[in-house]
């Protein structure tokens, strides 16, 4: 038995509720649109009819191959590696989640990996100081 589909409308603040409620997220207003954020890494965001969602890659493939996201293009033109725009019109509220969290999970890592590069040597904080 499958579950019913929910309203564009319902969903979307019910995603943004499960969005703000995980570690670490932060709403932004970018380009007319609300994103979220962990740290400084983007991992999600709304447009219309859709959520855009930076997905680790595997996930990216199954979701694509399903049929349930595509390739999101920036500018109509070429693909952002790793994002993918998830129609919200008839999809199950269980596998948006799912998705969600996938983002998530991406965004953590981007958010740590940004994070180490932010943080100087121990060689280039030696230099900084001795000069």
């Amino acid at each position: 038995m499958s579950e019913a589909v929910p309203q564009v409308e319902n969903l979307i603040p019910q995603l943004r509720a499960k969005l703000n409620a995980m570690d670490g997220v932060a709403a932004r207003r970018m380009f007319g649109a609300d994103a979220y954020f962990v740290g400084d890494a983007m991992f999600a965001f709304f447009s219309a009819q859709a959520v855009v969602l930076r997905l680790p890659g595997s996930v990216f493939t199954e979701a694509a191959a399903t049929g349930r996201a595509r390739p999101f293009l920036s500018m109509g033109a070429a693909h952002l590696n790793g994002w993918a725009e998830v129609p919200l019109v008839g999809q199950q509220e269980a596998d948006l989640e799912d998705l969600l969290r996938a983002a998530h999970s991406t965004g953590l890592r981007a958010a740590r990996t940004a994070a180490r590069r932010r943080r100087p040597t121990r060689a280039r904080r030696t230099r900084r100081t001795a000069g």
